[in-house]
This record gives C-alpha cells, sequence and structure tokens, in this order.
C-alpha cells in the first residue's frame, strides 16, 4: 500500500494537487493549520503553514510544496518557481514580516514537502544549504514521497480504522482501471466501508471524510496515468453524494469541527470537478466533428452507441451546471474571473448543440430513462434564453423520430433495462410486447412540460397526438421527492419517492402546466432535502443522474441561492 500511495504521490501536481491534501494532513496530526494555499496573492515561499505538536515541542511549519521530484532545475535552476528561492523568501520576508505574533517565539521548522524524491545530484546542494542556514530557531526537515506515504497510510489507512478487505478493496480497484465497471464496484464497496461507521463521532465523521478524500485521489491519479478515467467519474460521484449524507449535519454550523468537516467536504467536491474537467477536455475536441464520437465507441450494435451517447450528454451537461453553480460564488467585484467563467459556461451550451446536431443518435432515446439526461441538459439550457430556439428543435425532433419509430416499430423509447432484452428491441413476433415495454413513461409528459413552458403549442399537440395513437394505454408519469427522500437521496438506500400518474394531457397546455405546477406546490418535500437548504442543488442532480431517479419537475423554479 505504501508503494501505491508513494506512486499517486509522485504524479500529483504542485497546484491543487498536493496542496490540497496536505492540510487534511497536518490537520489529521494534530496540527492546526492557520495559512493554506491561495492564488493571486503574495506567498513569500510559504504554500501551507501550521503549528502544534509532533515530537515533544510546539513548533511552526512552514511548507514549500514541490511536484514529483527534487531535481536541480527545480532546486535552483531555470524553473519558474523553484524550491531553493522559495526558502530564501520564507527567510528572508515570510519569517520577519507575514507570520503571526503569537507564533514569532515558536522554534520554525522549514518543511521541503515534495511528492518524490531528491536526486542523488543535488543532494550535496540541499544538504549544504540547509546546514549552512539552520539556527538556533530554525531548522529544515525533508517531506518526501516515502515519509508522507507513511503518514497518509498511519494516519488515514491504520489497520484498526481501515480494515485488510478496505485496503484490498482500494487495490483491486486500481488494479482494474482499464475494467472500468469492476472498478467502479471496487471502490464503491470501499467508500460503503467509509461512510457506515460504528461511531459517529465528529472526529470519526472527519476522518472518514479525509479517507475517502486521499483514495479519491489516489484512484484519479493512477486513472490519470492510466488514461482512463471512466472509474474515477463514477466513483468521484458516489464519494461525493456518500461525502454529503456525512457532513449534512455540519452545515451550516460555525464551530470548528464543524468547519473542518465543511473545509473536508468541499475538497471531496474540487476532486469530483477535477475529474469531471479533465473526462471532458479528451472529448471536447471531438465534439465539433460530424459523427467523430458516435464512430469512436467502435460497437456493432447502435444501443451501444445510444447509450453512451446520452450519457456522455448527461455528463457535459452537469459540468456546466457546475460552472453555473460555481459563478454563484465568485465575488462580484472580481469582474474578469466572471467573465472568464461565464465564456467556459458560453463554451459548453455550444459543445452541446454541437454534440447532438453532430450526433443524430442524440435525437431519439431507446430508453425511457434516458429522460435524465435529456432533462439535465433542459435544465443547464435554460438558463439562457438565447437557446430556447434550439431546446424547442431537439424536442421536436425527438417526438417526430418516435412517431415514426412506433409507425414502423422501430427502435421507439421503453422501460427495459436489462442489456440482453435491449438488444432484442423491438421483439416483433411478440404480441403484446409494445404495451408491455411502453406501461409507463416520464420522457413524453417530460416534453409536454416543456412545450408548456416554452409555450409551444405545436410541440405539445405532437405529444397529444404521440399518446392517442401510439400509447394510448402508457401511464404518463411524474416523480417527487417524499418524506422518505432525504433519508434515502444521496445513498439510494431504499426506493423513495412519489408518483403523479396517469397525467392527462388530452387538456390545454395551459391547463395542463398549471395542474403540474400546482402538485409542484403540493409536494415541499424537495425543499427539504438538505442539498437544496445548502444551495447545493446540483448534488440533487448528481443523485438523479447516478442513480437512475427521474429529476424533479421543482428544479424548473429552482431559485439557484448562493450555497452555504
Amino acid at each position: 500500500m505504501k508503494l501505491i500511495i508513494k506512486q499517486y504521490l509522485a504524479s500529483l501536481k504542485e497546484r491543487e494537487e498536493l496542496d490540497a491534501i496536505l492540510p487534511d494532513l497536518l490537520s489529521q496530526l494534530g496540527l492546526n493549520v492557520f495559512s493554506r494555499p491561495s492564488r493571486g496573492t503574495r506567498q513569500d515561499g510559504v504554500d501551507v503553514a501550521a503549528v502544534g505538536k509532533l515530537n515533544g515541542e510546539e513548533k511552526v511549519y512552514l511548507f514549500s510544496i514541490k511536484a514529483g521530484d527534487l531535481t536541480r532545475n527545480f532546486w535552483d535552476g531555470d524553473a519558474l518557481q523553484s524550491l531553493r528561492p522559495s526558502l530564501n523568501e520564507i527567510r528572508d520576508a515570510y519569517i520577519h514580516n507575514r507570520l503571526p505574533t503569537e507564533h514569532k517565539n515558536k522554534p520554525i521548522v522549514i518543511c521541503l514537502f515534495f511528492g518524490g524524491d531528491i536526486q542523488e545530484q543535488v543532494r550535496p546542494q540541499v544538504e549544504g544549504y540547509i546546514k549552512q542556514n539552520t539556527t538556533n530557531n530554525i531548522s529544515f526537515e525533508e517531506w518526501n514521497g516515502d515519509k508522507l506515504a507513511a503518514l497518509i497510510s498511519e494516519n488515514f489507512l491504520r489497520e484498526d480504522l481501515l480494515p485488510e478487505n478496505a485496503r484490498s478493496q482500494l487495490r483491486k480497484s486500481l488494479a482494474l482501471l482499464d475494467e472500468p465497471e469492476s472498478s467502479y464496484k471496487h471502490f464503491s464497496s470501499l467508500i460503503h466501508l467509509f461512510s457506515n461507521p460504528d461511531k459517529t463521532t465528529d472526529k470519526e465523521i472527519l476522518m472518514r471524510l479525509r479517507q475517502i478524500n486521499i483514495c479519491l485521489w489516489i484512484l484519479f491519479s493512477w486513472a490519470r496515468d492510466t488514461g482512463n478515467l471512466e472509474s474515477a467519474y463514477l466513483s468521484s460521484e458516489l464519494s461525493l453524494l456518500y461525502s454529503l449524507e456525512l457532513a449534512k449535519s455540519y452545515f451550516p454550523k460555525k464551530i470548528k469541527k464543524a468547519k473542518e468537516i465543511q473545509s473536508v467536504f468541499c475538497s471531496i467536491f474540487r476532486v469530483h470537478q477535477k475529474i469531471s474537467s479533465d473526462y471532458l477536455k479528451k472529448i471536447f475536441p471531438h465534439i465539433f466533428k460530424l459523427h467523430a464520437l458516435s464512430s469512436s465507441i467502435r460497437s456493432s450494435s447502435n444501443i451501444d452507441v445510444n447509450l453512451k451517447m446520452f450519457d456522455v450528454l448527461g455528463r457535459l451537461a452537469m459540468h456546466g451546471i457546475l460552472l453555473s453553480w460555481n459563478l454563484q460564488i465568485i465575488n462580484e467585484d472580481a469582474v474578469d474571473v466572471r467573465e472568464q467563467h461565464q465564456q467556459k459556461i458560453q463554451g459548453v451550451y455550444s459543445a452541446i448543440q454541437q454534440l447532438i446536431n453532430n450526433n443524430p443518435v442524440l435525437f431519439l432515446p431507446i430508453k425511457d430513462d434516458q429522460a435524465i439526461d435529456i432533462a439535465i441538459t433542459l435544465f443547464f439550457l435554460m438558463s439562457d434564453d438565447n437557446n430556447n430556439p434550439f431546446i424547442q428543435d431537439w424536442l421536436n425532433e425527438i417526438i417526430y423520430r418516435a412517431d415514426f419509430a412506433f409507425l414502423t416499430n422501430g427502435q421507439y423509447p421503453c422501460h427495459v433495462h436489462s442489456y440482453a432484452e435491449l438488444l432484442e428491441h423491438p421483439q416483433r413476433n411478440n404480441e403484446g410486447y409494445r404495451e408491455e415495454v411502453t406501461a409507463g413513461s416520464v420522457l413524453f409528459p417530460m416534453i409536454a412540460f416543456w412545450a408548456a413552458l416554452l409555450k409551444d403549442d405545436e410541440l405539445y399537440k405532437r405529444v397529444q397526438y404521440l399518446k392517442k395513437t401510439h400509447l394510448p394505454h402508457c401511464n404518463f408519469q411524474f416523480w417527487y421527492p417524499c418524506e422518505d427522500s432525504e433519508q434515502h437521496f444521496y445513498k439510494n438506500t431504499e426506493i423513495h419517492g412519489a408518483a403523479l400518474s396517469n397525467v392527462h394531457i388530452e387538456s390545454s397546455m395551459d391547463l395542463f402546466e398549471k395542474q403540474i405546477v400546482a402538485e409542484c406546490e403540493k409536494t415541499a418535500d424537495f425543499k427539504e432535502l438538505s442539498a437544496v437548504k445548502m444551495g447545493l442543488y446540483p448534488i440533487i442532480l448528481m443523485a438523479c443522474r447516478h442513480y437512475r431517479l427521474p429529476i424533479p419537475l421543482h428544479f424548473w423554479n429552482i431559485k439557484k441561492t448562493e450555497p452555504q
């Protein structure tokens, strides 16, 4: 396990990776972190600063972080941020001008922090520098990959807290990264162990969250090295959902332990966003080319292409939603940063439209529950009215093609879940088959509701025609969270929620919209979900996507409050 962790550390970058795990590690060691990494402000060589006792006497620990191995170039060469100049800044500026007054009389340890090892050709220079600059009050320590791996193993993955079978699940997940489903299965078993502690003290919950964070980082770094992020993506979604279940009772408390738990949860959130961003970087170059992504799936079955393309669409839309959510917490005065973020969001709008137009398979879902990915996409696109014409064209095309599929007995949307059965869909010689596999639908009533929101009477009438002509037997329905949903939403431990069945779309569009809106107002349990109260509404959408739950209609009128 130590070798696995060391390899993970060596692969991490300096910014937002190594400096993301160090504060948690120091806190777990019992130190009080009083300065964390920041961008855009002068740090005078110190990336992280902490105070506390590691070996008896209370000391101040000042960390300067570098990625990978410490080479001659990264020690005092041509690199933009070599280590030696940073150490000089700590001695010359930070200690004298920025060290808090209450810590000035304490012994100071300057820590050379890097994920790899010191290369032999540079070790004499490093040791000579340390001997020359060590004083009665200032000493130096080397925190290399071996030391970090040992500390992580001892403090995050201790045998008394994490049994051997849990370590085994992590090793199996890493070994099977080229088989994403198997890798994800083992990592999910690990998450289940972390999220069901025997003790529920603040300290235990904080430990579990830190373990999830570290293990997810390890999985991500290995997945990035192998060039296959599928397992890391799915695992990060699950990690975030289970972490919210552990942490939700600590929002918005202001006590110290609550702040630590909130900080680790936010760190897990950032890891997921980073994995999502890296995943989509691999896809973006191909989005703007006709059939490029569809053909890259390389399957002889159009079922595989259909399933994967809608999955990619949902992930791309979720990424856009997270960007929109991030925009809410960027300071209004940071005009340039906000403008850059807006440009990224506009880029995702364009990418989604190009993805759909360049991959016509996205004009007709084969499974009714692909309404989830469509709804997430619509929720993101609706935040800009300029997208409305595209939305209308897309939904109209879905209805046109569904009508044609029903007429010709082609691959019309169904609620078959078994992959083997999907391969045989539709079964043309099976009497009563169509009625069986289209007994219920959330897709078509969702499109009818969107037609009402967009005041598109023609689209609404086409859904009415589809229902009357091809699906008179079908139970059009919507899903709502219920009072049990808060308990089960994030871990999917039990079936929860309620359905509004036999939705009548025979009435006028206005009456249909009023009926649905009134039902949303009556079912207030959505507003009681902790993620909604906390302003973390993307997590509800993420849970729906991950566990394949229909998107609550309340989202079409959600107030995007600032996260707590």
